[in-house]
């Protein structure tokens, strides 16, 4: 359950006459200018473009916000808004329910979180103050997650900010995936076709404590091992670079193809590993003047330890691996590298002549 801090922010904001008195200034409701960078789980989110930025009119958010009606001193046994759920109403982004008002004195602190389902705790007690996240569930299904997002921003007053922006932050990794015939033979290209990409052990659940950069916060408690199919199909793989859909890359947009993940460490040598599991088989083929026949399903296992930086995903970072499949190999001219070992010395010994008698001693 969401923690009730105490009292309802329309509350506190028609509040009667006393020193920590909300003044109303002349109903000016508090609204919002929310976006966020590809707040879906989208195959191609690294854009500036309005789309790409804009958080979807179709969503909602949950707000909480604190009042420092001197200027300083911040109370948090009173909230502004306690985990209050923010919409799309006709066009201004407010309270769906109930109105808030601007404090006409002093400055506000909002704390913001996505998507409301979430269970989170806003947590004053300690340092940094801000919106933890309990049990954290990704979902499985690719195109069906939720991709939880975080927004903080800070001594806002009615008369400088009409609109409180938020700029929500990815709190998990995501990851794409891209396939291309990396062939260089030209009589050899277009022979191969993808089949399945898998990636395994990698885990959609957890806790998130808030940090003092946003969206940057802890990951603990972190478990439900999964994988991801990011394609299954039979596709003949092209030269051009393409990213993988659910069914088909034809299309290189394609919004179920990404999928997003619990930042965690990427380790080696154990069962929990993290690899990408390869399927592919290759048509009939003739190089060289020898005919091979059609190549049945391959499976290759590619270790991802080693290959993320730091071997962690991180939060809000975009993972897209490039996966090129050659044939090149079948062309492969046979060559020498020939060389010279050094000698090696065996010393004898035992040899002394008589200078006398020209004759051996």
């Amino acid at each position: 359950m969401k923690k009730v801090i105490i009292i309802a922010a329309v509350a506190l904001a028609l509040a009667a006459c006393s020193k920590n008195q909300v003044n109303r200034p002349e109903g000016k409701s508090i609204s919002f200018a929310p976006n966020a960078l590809a707040t879906k789980a989208l195959i191609l989110p690294a854009s500036d473009s309005p789309e790409q930025l804009a958080f979807p009119t179709t969503e909602s958010f949950n707000v909480f916000a604190f009042a420092a009606l001197d200027g300083s001193t911040y109370d948090y046994t009173t909230p502004l808004m306690n985990d209050v759920n923010i919409s799309n109403q006709g066009g201004d982004w407010k309270a769906t329910t109930g109105t808030y008002l601007w404090p006409a004195t002093g400055k506000v602190d909002f704390y913001a979180y996505y998507p409301e389902s979430l269970n989170a705790t806003f947590v004053s007690d300690e340092e940094p103050k801000g919106i933890n996240l309990t049990g954290v569930s990704l979902g499985t299904a690719i195109g069906s997650q939720i991709d939880p997002l975080v927004a903080t921003t800070l001594a806002q007053v009615a008369t400088t900010k009409p609109q409180v922006s938020l700029v929500f932050k990815h709190i998990t990794s995501q990851i794409a995936v891209t396939a291309f015939d990396a062939t260089s033979t030209e009589t050899l290209k277009g022979k191969i076709s993808i089949e399945k990409v898998t990636f395994k052990n990698l885990k959609t659940s957890g806790d998130y404590t808030k940090s003092t950069t946003i969206g940057k916060g802890m990951w603990s408690n972190i478990n439900t091992k999964a994988n991801f199919v990011s394609f299954e199909g039979s596709e003949v793989l092209a030269t051009t670079e393409s990213f993988l859909s659910g069914a088909s890359f034809v299309a290189s947009i394609d919004n179920s193809a990404a999928f997003v993940v619990i930042p965690e460490n990427v380790v080696t040598g154990t069962a929990e590993d993290q690899v990408i599991e390869v399927k592919y088989s290759i048509a009939a083929y003739t190089i060289n003047g020898f005919d091979y026949p059609a190549t049945p399903t391959q499976t290759v296992e590619i270790p991802i330890y080693g290959r993320v930086s730091g071997n962690k995903f991180q939060n809000g970072k975009r993972y897209v691996f490039h996966l090129g499949i050659s044939l090149d190999g079948a062309n492969n001219e046979i060559m020498f590298s020939p060389m010279v070992e050094g000698w090696e010395n065996e010393d004898i010994s035992g040899i002394t002549i008589d200078a006398v008698k020209a004759t051996l001693m």
